[in-house]
This record gives structure tokens, C-alpha cells and sequence, in this order.
């Protein structure tokens, strides 16, 4: 195998150079009108030393790298790659494969000369939004990066000939974007993107190979089919059409960063390059941060978390495209960072926290239009190349794709290899601008995870605010129904309807149909997510999806608790009339009913039980649905419904994920009921815990507090679950180990105020150990006491250990909430106490 060496210009000295250079200069002013002009001879490579490259600088003023390749392909990564490769050549080292993933990238290259074009006929002879477009953008994009690398790294022209002669020829073609009719029409969509991408990565590979004339009319080509339709359309004042949210948040993204692409590309050889460039890496910010719109009903683009709304598919297409730009502007202009956006540190967590680990692979929340099996290895390898280093980043690498059969993603390797996540990612966590919620047992692989959603529905996102998927064991057990093509009636028919989730309908219904059908309407009100805790083997959500639902319900929460092994599901649900309600389960596999209880089971290891405690005798139903990405198949999923029919009620739900070879050892579970009171009591591990859901408490008090007694527990609390030690005295408030309290501001029993409060709070607390371990979230001030029977060692707020006074009378501590700084212990200063759980 042999290497093409970069070849230098023979080198001038500075008067002379700075001369050639201002002549260039001039012949570029002169020219105008879009013209190209070459830079060197096309027998040499445009490589210049960095001395050179300094005087370019300082003498005529260009900021950015005039040696080429400049966008991916540079020298420094070309020497760096073919090093990597002698060395596993010379060592036989194949731990990480980058001499075996080169050469099956060469042979792919070899294969793509043998390639014929998409002729021009079939290209400009399809219809609609996309025409015919996509088999040939698709051609020339691989073309470009697998036969750029393959000429820069051997110096073989047949690589850069084919490359060429398919520049050339697509550059043929009438228009690159499908032609919808709209009104104004549009000049440029997704493909337009794709041909910006291999038309800028194949011109800046091959540009020494090209003659003077090719140059010219390649350059011509990009400006004229790519750049200009593109900005025009979505960027540039004169002829926009586009705002950030009109067409699909992630096209906006995807567009203009290719069209950026191709301008960095031009510079040196277009004079209005270097404008479009500045104006595409400026414009990025108000992507990242915009905040959504009210009067049309569209989504911000990002939670300030991270996550990206319109699906983990979309997430990784959007910002993959944004990081390609990004990385290339980083090599172009080597002293002129691209601007700072402080979401990028955050962006690549999404894809983390959305991943299940399992022994045979990694899946993924599939909510709204993505696929069970979508990663976002492409985006975090891209923020790896872009500086944004993250321990967790190179795990899921390792887990999901190194990207050594894409040929940037070759040449940036860079990923340490690791089998298992660091130790201090946190087992849940909420993405409340959107309304996404990840909970999970451990990250360990096949462990059981939670995923819920009660966000904005529109477009890719659908209307499924409340619903929730389960995996566990290796499997999806409890599924959302996935999407299929969207040229496919079924898409908007099925998919993008409320039936197709796990949420709960009212006479067939949930949320409106023109959220994401007839017109798209988008939903005016979209649904919450809030107060997540995750302390002390609880975890508890709550998710309100009335906004969405509310042409048809007043009243639709779901709450989430997680206690141990068991997994409750509280709905509260009241509708405008009376009607029938149905709870949806759409599960994979096989579902059996046992009595009252439905049994789930995808494969030998992945079980679960579904079992419905209130209302009590519940009729089950089977329906016909559709299969992910397969609306040729029909699959069933589940209704359960109350008897007769009604205007409100409250659904407690129970699931127990099944643990191989323990489905002879599950958690016992009573139902409980009182005075305006129902319940469950669950056996476990030699502790009990009693769950009780407060009737009073769902708004039908007026005036008055929604004080009850419940099993001797005084209280105003919605949601209570106290538990103890098997054997100990339930009358004794200090022989309980764990408090959970949703929207309450006292509890007391028998004389002994356990909670104490002026604000309804949200908390989950351990008492009578030496560390007090404390979850508390409520109004912006808050100032509670939590009883403890022993003085603790130490107290831990909301993940920080804080320093507050114990009462030895009443057997409490007390909290302020926000924490004034003197209250943080020195270990934890300089962190801010009541933000977790």
C-alpha cells in the first residue's frame, strides 16, 4: 500500500509572496459575479507551511487555513491515521481495528469505481416534497468522504477522477430539492443538504487533483444549486421563507449547517463566502436556545438540560449536521473559535440517559419518530472531536458505534475504551421543558428502566402526554407503538394518535386529533412532568397530562412511584360528562391474564405482572394495533375499563418486573381502603410499606385543607408511603424508616408531628439512622421540620450535606429552603441544596 506525502509550494519570499497574493487579490474584485478562481497549480497540492500560512495571515489578512484539505481531511489528521495504521500494521494489533476498518473502507472505495451515477433522468424525474433526490445525494455524499479519504490517504487518481467526474455530473442536474407546489415554493430540503455535504467534503479532498476549469465549475455548481437555495430559503433576509420552527426543528439544523459546509469550502474561491459562513456560525445560538411559540403552538428546541424534543432520532440528526459545520469551521479558522454555546456541554447526556443498556446491545426511548435501536454514537463522537469531553461519552461509545466504517469518523477517532458507565451517573433524571423522564433500577445491563413523556405534540413528537414504555430484563416489555413511513396513511391514521401510547382515553379519545393530524395543529397546552425524587430506594414522577387532554378531561395525573421492585401507577382522571374510560397497554410479546392480573413476557428472562387494583374489577379488552415500523402486520394491546360508565375515577396500578428465577418470591401486595382513602400495602424484603392515596385531596374541598385521618396518620398529604420494619409497631411513627410525602404540610400521629410545614411539599426522607438522608422540593421558600428520633451524624439536603440545628424536644430538624450559604457544610459549599432528588 503506498501514501501520497503532502507536497509544498516552492517557497517565495515574503515581498515577493505578499505581491502574488494582492494580485490575487485584485483578480478576485475584479471577477465578482459568483466567479471562481483556482489557487494553485492542479498538479500540486495546496499545502503550505505553517510559516507560509503566517505570512498569508499577516500580509494580506485571510483568517482562515489556506492548505487543503481544511475541513476534515487535514495533513495533521491524514499523518495521524496513516500512523495509527503502520502501527497496527507493524504491532498485528487489532484491539481497536482502525488498519482493519481503513482497509475495508479502501475496498469500499475501490467498489464505489465501479459505481455508475444516478442518471440525470430518473434524478430531476420524481414529485413531492423530496423527488428523486435522495439516491443520488446519498451517492455523492459517500462518494465524496470515502473516495476523498481514499485519494488523500494513498494519492491514487482514479479515487479523485471518480470523485470528480461525479461532482461534475450532479452538478447537471435541473435543481437539487424536491419540488412540493408549496406556497411560496421552496428551493431546497434535505437532499439540497446532502449534496452541500459531498459536493464541500469532495471539492476540498480532491481540490489539488482538480484543473482550474473544474474548480471554477464546481464552485459555481455549489454556490448556485446548494448555498444560495439553501440560505435563501432559511437564512438571508432578501428571499427567507423559513423561521426557526416552521419546518420540523431538526430541518433548520440540517440545512443550514450544510450550506455552511459548502461556504467554508469556497473560501479563496468565492468572495461572498466568508460572509455566509460568519452568518451561518452566528445564527446557531438562536437555534440552541429557541424558547418555542406561544400563538403557534411550537415546542423550544431544548430542555436546559439537554434534550431535544423532537425525538433521540432527531436529537442525533440535528446536531450530528450542526457538529460537522462546527468541526469543520474549527479547522478552517484555526484562531477564530466558533461561538460559545453552553447547551453543547449539556446536548450529549440526552443520548446517555435515553440508552438501556443490555448484554447483547444498547436500545433507546423510542418516543415520537425513532426507533428502538437509534443511537446518538454519531453526535457524541462529533462532541468528542469538538472538545466536549465526558467519561460517559466514551461508554456509550464503546456500547454503540466507534464509527470506523465512516470515514470522518476514522480519521477523528478517538474514543477510550470502556465497559461499564462511571460510577456517579445518576439513576434517574427529568427533563421538565420537554416533559421527559428516565428512571431506572442501576446501570447495569438488562437492568429495568422507566421512561415517561407528557410534553408538546406536534410534528415528530406525538400526541402522547402521560404515556410511559418499560424495559427490563434485556427487553421492551410495555412499548410505544413506534411510527412507520411517513408517506404512509397509517403514520397519522395510527401512530400519531393518542391510542397508539400507553395513556388513558374517554370515550375513545385522547388528546385532540389535529395535535398531529388534520393540519397539525400542534397542542396549545402541552403536558408537564414534575417533581421527580429519586433517594432511598424511591423514586417517584408526576406527570400531568390535562393540557393536552383537556377538550375532553379537567383532571388527568399520573403519578409514578417506584418502591423497591414495585412500580405504582396513580391516575386521577375526571372528564367534562360521563362516559367510558380505557387505560391502554401496549406491550411486546406475550400478555396472559391470571385472574385479575395480566402477565407479561418477551423471550425466557423479560416477565412482568400488570395488575389493575383500582377500580377494582376491571374487564379487559384486546384491540388491533400496528406494528413498529411495520404497518403491514397488526399487533394487539390492551383496554382495561371500570365497569359502566362515570365522570371521574381513580386508577392504582400495579407492575412488578419479574427478576430471573424469582417469580416465586414477588412482593406481596394488600389493597387498602378508608375514609376517602384507598391504598396498597406491599411486603418486601422484610419491610412493609402502606401507600395511601388521599381522596380529599384532588380538589374537591373548597375553601378547606384536605385534612383526613387515614389509618391514624393526620394528614393533608395527596400521596403518602411510610415504610417500616416487618414485625414493628405500626402506631409508632418512630419505628418507620422512610417518609414519602407528595403535596402535603403536615403529618403527625399519636402526638409525634413527623412533618411540619406552612407550604405543601414534596419530600422523601429517612429517619432513625445516624445519616438523615432528605429530598425536599415545593415552593420557591420553604421552611419545614422532619422528624428524626436520633440526632443524625450527618444530614444530606437534596444531595448536599448541610450543617441545621436538631431539636432534642421535638425530635427534629429543620429545613430552609432555598438553603442560605452559612447552612452548607464546608465539604459542600458552593453547590445549591434543594434542587434534587
Amino acid at each position: 500500500m503506498k501514501y501520497q506525502k503532502s507536497q509544498n509550494r516552492t517557497p517565495l519570499t515574503s515581498i515577493k509572496f505578499a505581491l502574488c497574493i494582492a494580485l490575487l487579490c485584485a483578480i478576485f474584485l475584479a471577477i465578482g459575479n459568483n466567479k471562481t478562481i483556482a489557487m494553485v497549480d492542479n498538479e500540486r497540492r495546496s499545502d503550505v507551511t505553517k510559516q507560509q500560512e503566517k505570512s498569508i495571515n499577516v500580509l494580506s489578512g485571510p483568517k482562515w487555513r489556506t492548505s487543503r484539505p481544511r475541513l476534515f481531511f487535514t495533513p495533521e489528521r491524514i499523518k495521524r491515521l496513516r500512523m495509527q495504521v503502520e502501527e497496527e500494521a507493524a504491532l498485528r494489533k487489532e484491539s481497536i481495528g482502525l488498519r482493519e476498518a481503513w482497509l475495508k473502507l479502501l475496498k469500499r472505495a475501490d467498489h464505489l469505481l465501479k459505481a455508475k451515477l444516478v442518471s440525470k433522468e430518473y434524478a430531476d424525474g420524481g414529485t413531492g416534497q423530496h423527488g428523486n433526490y435522495g439516491r443520488p445525494s446519498r451517492q455523492v455524499s459517500d462518494m465524496a468522504s470515502t473516495l476523498g479519504l481514499a485519494y488523500q490517504m494513498t494519492g491514487e487518481k482514479r479515487y479523485a477522477e471518480k470523485l470528480k467526474r461525479a461532482l461534475i455530473h450532479y452538478g447537471g442536474l435541473k435543481r437539487w430539492a424536491g419540488d412540493a407546489k408549496r406556497d411560496p415554493p421552496w428551493h431546497s430540503e434535505l437532499n439540497t443538504a446532502r449534496f452541500c455535504y459531498g459536493y464541500a467534503v469532495g471539492y476540498d479532498s480532491i481540490y489539488d487533483y482538480l484543473s482550474e476549469k473544474d474548480r471554477r465549475t464546481i464552485a459555481q455548481t455549489m454556490v448556485r444549486m446548494g448555498v444560495l437555495p439553501t440560505l435563501n430559503d432559511w437564512v438571508l433576509g432578501e428571499k427567507r421563507i423559513h423561521a426557526l420552527d416552521s419546518m420540523g426543528h431538526n430541518w433548520w439544523s440540517v440545512c443550514v449547517s450544510m450550506a455552511g459546509l459548502a461556504s467554508l469550502s469556497l473560501l479563496g474561491d468565492e468572495p461572498q463566502a466568508e460572509g455566509w459562513v460568519e452568518q451561518v456560525s452566528n445564527s446557531f445560538p438562536e437555534w440552541f436556545y429557541y424558547n418555542g411559540n406561544v400563538l403557534q403552538n411550537k415546542s423550544r428546541n431544548f430542555d436546559s438540560g439537554g434534550a431535544f424534543y423532537e425525538s433521540v432520532s432527531y436529537a442525533n440528526y440535528a446536531l450530528s449536521e450542526y457538529l460537522l459545520f462546527r468541526l469543520a469551521y474549527s479547522n478552517t479558522f484555526l484562531n477564530s473559535p466558533p461561538p460559545d454555546i453552553p447547551l453543547l456541554r449539556k446536548v450529549g447526556d440526552f443520548f446517555v440517559h435515553t440508552s438501556y443498556p443490555r448484554s447483547t446491545s444498547m436500545l433507546s426511548a423510542n418516543f415520537g419518530d425513532s426507533s428502538i435501536t437509534t443511537t446518538g454514537a454519531g453526535t457524541l463522537r462529533l462532541l468528542l472531536a469538538n472538545g466536549y469531553e465526558a467519561e460517559e461519552y466514551h461508554w456509550y461509545i464503546s456500547r454503540t458505534d466507534l464509527g470506523l466504517d465512516d470515514p470522518i469518523g476514522l480519521v477523528y477517532y478517538q474514543t477510550k475504551l470502556r465497559k461499564y458507565p462511571p460510577e456517579d451517573l445518576p439513576t434517574s433524571v427529568i427533563y421538565p421543558d420537554i416533559g421527559w423522564v428516565i428512571m431506572r433500577s442501576s446501570w447495569e445491563d438488562d437492568a429495568t428502566m422507566m421512561a415517561v413523556k407528557s410534553g408538546f405534540a406536534w410534528n415528530h413528537a406525538h400526541p402522547d402526554a402521560g404515556s410511559f414504555i418499560l424495559f427490563h430484563a434485556g427487553q421492551p416489555l410495555i412499548i410505544d407503538s413506534g411510527n412507520c413511513s411517513y408517506s404512509r396513511r397509517e403514520y397519522t391514521s395510527y401512530y400519531r394518535q393518542s391510542k397508539a401510547h400507553n395513556v388513558i382515553l374517554f370515550n375513545g379519545h385522547g388528546q385532540n386529533p389535529e395535535d398531529c393530524g388534520g393540519g397539525d395543529r400542534g397542542v396549545k397546552t402541552p403536558g408537564q412532568v414534575y417533581r421527580l425524587m429519586d433517594m432511598a430506594g424511591l423514586k417517584y414522577v408526576f406527570a400531568d397530562a390535562t393540557g393536552p387532554t383537556s377538550w375532553k378531561f379537567s383532571r388527568n395525573y399520573r403519578h409514578f412511584l417506584w418502591v423497591g421492585n414495585v412500580i405504582l401507577i396513580f391516575d386521577d382522571v375526571r372528564t367534562h360528562e360521563t362516559g367510558k374510560f380505557e387505560w391502554l397497554l401496549h406491550y411486546e410479546g406475550r400478555a396472559e391474564k391470571r385472574g385479575s392480573a395480566l402477565h407479561l413476557s418477551n423471550g425466557s428472562k423479560a416477565k412482568a405482572i400488570v395488575r389493575p387494583l383500582f377500580p377494582e374489577n376491571m374487564s379487559v379488552t384486546e384491540k388491533k394495533g400496528l406494528k413498529d415500523h411495520d404497518p403491514d402486520t397488526e399487533v394487539t394491546y390492551l383496554a382495561l375499563s371500570p365497569e359502566g360508565t362515570m365522570r371521574q375515577t381513580k386508577f392504582v396500578t400495579v407492575i412488578l418486573p419479574i427478576g430471573e428465577g424469582s417469580e416465586k418470591n414477588l412482593p406481596r401486595l394488600e389493597t387498602l381502603k378508608g375514609n376517602e382513602m384507598i391504598g396498597v400495602r406491599i411486603y418486601e424484603d422484610e419491610m412493609i410499606t402502606d401507600v395511601y392515596l388521599n381522596l380529599r385531596a384532588d380538589g374537591r374541598k373548597m375553601h378547606r385543607n384536605s385534612c383526613n385521618v387515614i389509618n391514624g396518620w393526620e394528614t393533608d398529604a395527596y400521596l403518602l408511603a411510610v415504610t417500616r420494619p416487618a414485625g414493628t409497631d405500626e402506631n409508632d411513627p418512630d419505628s418507620a424508616v422512610r417518609y414519602f410525602v407528595a403535596c402535603g404540610s403536615y403529618l403527625r400521629k399519636n402526638g409525634k408531628v413527623v412533618l411540619n410545614s406552612l407550604s405543601k411539599v414534596y419530600t422523601v426522607f429517612t429517619a432513625g439512622k445516624p445519616e438523615m438522608e432528605v429530598a425536599l422540593q415545593g415552593q420557591p421558600i420553604v421552611r419545614a421540620s422532619l422528624r428524626t428520633v436520633e440526632r443524625p451524624h450527618r444530614i444530606k439536603l437534596n444531595g448536599k450535606s448541610v450543617n441545621v440545628p436538631y431539636d432534642e424536644i421535638k425530635k427534629a430538624v429543620t429545613f430552609l429552603l432555598p438553603a442560605p450559604p452559612f447552612l452548607l457544610s464546608q465539604e459542600s459549599r458552593g453547590g445549591t441544596a434543594g434542587t434534587g432528588g
